[in-house]
């Protein structure tokens, strides 16, 4: 509580220095503003039609996260680096080339025209770049600009971009506002200028050069897909055409038209040659069996007939015609066949058929065998199942050299079969790769004609328009922004002060700092501050500090005298002349009081001062009843302990102006280790104090004015004291006090 009371004392005290320097700076901010001036707003509305406007990609329902995509998109690309830098050097150009020094010209104030052409003629490379500036054309002048602008130091254009120039700098584009209006599709955008050309022509080249830029970075990154997909069409395409000749050179290579239906063509040929061999075994076996059987019976007559050669050669005629029947008529298709040549064939058998049963008949010489059977009819049976044994034979034949023929065939096909699989699984999955390239290129085709619709909806709904009068200026909230902040800057600083400083300076503090009481405070006698009232203060505090004094002097010491000791921790402290004043006073009181120093009464080095017992051991009394002893100070002399402990009061003479340091501070521990668990009253006597400090002990000084009544009233925090004004009084008593 003490230390904010002393807090705010401070703050009163230090009241001229608050008002006194929140005014100057408030007359200083005052004066430095008076010839400011409002900006130039320019708003422009941008209609997007991204919400509401028609779109190839999407179904009826609209998807809000997309649609704040891609409105945060808008205000991104807006707002870009690339985007403000396009704008600069369309700005600058623009500038130079339809600016005039005298007069306005297309928005473009001379004032913005001279700054800019002074600013590029005046610097190193000024020469160099205005030979860029082509007037008859915009676009080739920001051609050779943003040719000439490299990304080092030293280039003019590259600098004025990245710097802080007023109008072309990034800094200063960045100040373009872009806001969504509301969940709507249009876009508001704001800009403010010192120049109403500059802020006209920015907002105006940045609608231009905003769809340009939005075209180019969504028509960039389309048609590089779209270029992709069409260079992946040509290489899928030209694949699958390969694959698909190597196909077909390998299928008339191979001689397959169809191989499925020609598979399945040989499985059901393989199949019926299964059933002909089965067939054709089974009356080959079964005629075989029977001519071995009709053999059994025949007599030796009927087998010397079938050893007969001109039979025999018959018989062999026969088989091979029989063979050569059965071949043709195995073939299936007989068309291509000589029917004649089968005909004629035919024919010849059944002659041969005719002479061989005619050969038997002749041989035969029993007509019947001994078991009972007709010997010609087993002649007859026996030429007949000859013939059709020859003809089993033959088919059998036949058909066992087709299914062998049908096994190569198998043989042929089945690695074909796997070879065609493989080609055409290849070639169908190139081709499932073409169709999806295909469908992605179809939908990147349908993207860009999408975005070309997107493009094409973005519209200035609101053109910028030139600004004739300039915005209100916040002068007045500047400058009252200043007062308040000057003056808390002010009261933060002397709070500061009071909370990191050590200087004594009154009571409060000084028992703060030092944690000792203190038992009055006296001002320099020599100060000019208060003019001829110094004195007056000089002895009320003296008044008050001797008459506290007074208090301690209970009882005499061992030599017969109260003593009150005075020392300081430093040179010029002030212990003589606040010892010479308390003795005058004490004086002045009819006391029988002296004062004492160590540099005219009595020697600090002397042995009987270093061993003193008691003041007696080194001073002779002469009767005095108060003796005042001055000791050298606590940094270069001891003062012995007995001598402490032999004094009524031990007062510290500290100057109120200096800081209590270090070595105070050790100095006043190793002297209250000597003083130990005493009776007697150490306290602190401040010197050089000003008037506040010792209005904490008199009360208040002269001169008893009304503003003085008021400033300690508040600095003593009476809020709520009575005032009286008894003037007359003050002043009177004041004057008895300067006679006295």
């Amino acid at each position: 509580m003490n230390f904010i009371i002393s807090i705010i004392r401070t703050l009163f005290r230090h009241r001229w220095l608050i008002l006194v320097g929140t005014s100057l700076f408030t007359l200083l901010v005052f004066y430095y503003t008076r010839h400011m001036q409002g900006g130039y707003d320019v708003k422009a509305t941008l209609y997007t039609g991204v919400a509401s406007g028609y779109n190839l990609e999407s179904d009826k329902r609209t998807d809000w996260a997309t649609v704040q995509n891609s409105m945060d998109n808008l205000i991104s690309i807006m707002q870009a680096e690339s985007t403000l830098k396009r704008v600069f050097l369309r700005l600058f150009a623009r500038v130079l080339i339809l600016g005039n020094p005298e007069k306005e010209t297309d928005g473009i104030t001379p004032s913005s025209y001279n700054y800019t052409y002074n600013h590029l003629k005046n610097s190193p490379h000024g020469p160099e770049i205005l030979k860029l500036i082509d007037k008859s054309s915009e676009e080739k002048t920001v051609a050779n600009l943003e040719a000439y602008m490299r990304p080092k130091k030293g280039n003019y254009i590259y600098e004025m971009f990245y710097y802080n120039h007023p109008f072309y700098s990034y800094n200063a584009l960045k100040g373009i506002k872009v806001q969504r209006r509301l969940t709507s599709d249009l876009l508001d955008i704001s800009y403010t200028s010192g120049d109403p050309g500059i802020a006209f022509n920015t907002v105006s080249i940045l609608m231009d050069e905003f769809v340009e830029e939005y075209r180019r970075i969504r028509y960039g990154e389309t048609d590089k897909v779209i270029k992709y997909f069409e260079e992946e069409l040509k290489r899928i395409g030209k694949k699958l055409n390969s694959e698909e000749d190597d196909l077909t050179k390998y299928n008339v290579e191979k001689r397959i038209i169809n191989y499925v239906d020609e598979t399945k063509e040989i499985a059901a040929i393989s199949k019926e040659y299964e059933l002909r061999e089965q067939d054709a075994l089974f009356a080959f076996n079964s005629t075989k069996s029977m001519l071995e059987e009709l053999e059994k019976h025949m007599d030796s007559n009927a087998k010397q007939v079938l050893k007969n050669m001109e039979f025999v050669d018959k018989l062999r005629e026969a088989s091979n015609i029989t063979g050569k029947i059965s071949e043709v008529e195995a073939m299936t298709d007989s068309k291509q066949k000589d029917s004649q040549s089968l005909a004629g064939d035919k024919k010849r058998l059944g002659e041969l058929k005719q002479e061989l049963n005619d050969l038997t008949t002749s041989y035969i010489g029993h007509k019947y065998t001994k078991e009972g059977a007709s010997r010609t009819n087993i002649i007859d049976q026996w030429l007949e199942q000859t013939l059709l044994f020859e003809k089993a034979k033959a088919e059998l034949q036949i058909v066992q050299d087709a299914r062998r023929e049908l096994n190569n065939r198998y043989v042929f096909f089945a690695p074909v079969g796997t070879t065609i699989k493989q080609k055409e699984r290849l070639i169908n999955f190139t081709e499932r790769s073409y169709l999806t390239v295909l469908q992605s290129y179809n939908e990147a085709l349908l993207r860009k004609k999408n975005l070309e619709m997107t493009s094409a909806t973005l519209k200035v709904l609101n053109e910028p328009t030139y600004p004739i009068a300039s915005n209100s200026t916040n002068r007045k909230q500047i400058v009252i922004a200043a007062c308040v902040g000057s003056f808390l800057i002010i009261i933060a600083l002397l709070l500061l002060i009071e909370m990191l400083d050590r200087t004594l300076r009154d009571a409060g503090r000084t028992k703060r700092v030092t944690g000792f009481k203190v038992i009055g405070a006296v001002p320099s006698t020599s100060s000019s501050r208060y003019g001829g009232l110094a004195k007056t203060y000089v002895q009320f505090s003296v008044r008050e500090l001797s008459n506290s004094l007074l208090r301690f002097l209970t009882k005499r010491k061992s030599s017969g005298v109260f003593i009150i000791n005075l020392f300081s921790t430093c040179e010029n402290s002030g212990e003589e002349e606040v010892g010479n004043l308390i003795c005058g006073y004490m004086q002045s009181r009819m006391l029988n009081t002296r004062f004492i120093t160590y540099k005219e009464d009595f020697n600090t080095n002397s042995t009987q001062y270093l061993l003193a017992k008691q003041i007696t051991d080194f001073y002779a009394l002469q009767g005095e009843d108060i003796l005042i002893v001055a000791y050298p100070p606590l940094s270069s002399s001891n003062i012995p302990s007995a001598l402490l402990h032999d004094a009524n009061a031990n007062i510290l003479v500290a100057p109120a102006n200096r800081g209590w340091k270090t070595i105070d501070k050790q100095l006043c521990e190793q002297l209250m280790l000597q003083l130990g668990k005493t009776d007697v009253p150490f306290r602190i006597c401040l010197t050089n104090a000003n008037r506040e400090a010792t209005e904490d002990f008199t009360g208040q000084l002269p001169p008893y004015t009304l503003l003085r009544r008021l400033s300690y009233r508040f600095s003593q925090l009476s809020l709520t004291e009575k005032i009286r004004f008894n003037l007359k009084g003050k002043e009177k008593e004041a004057e008895e006090d300067d006679d006295e």
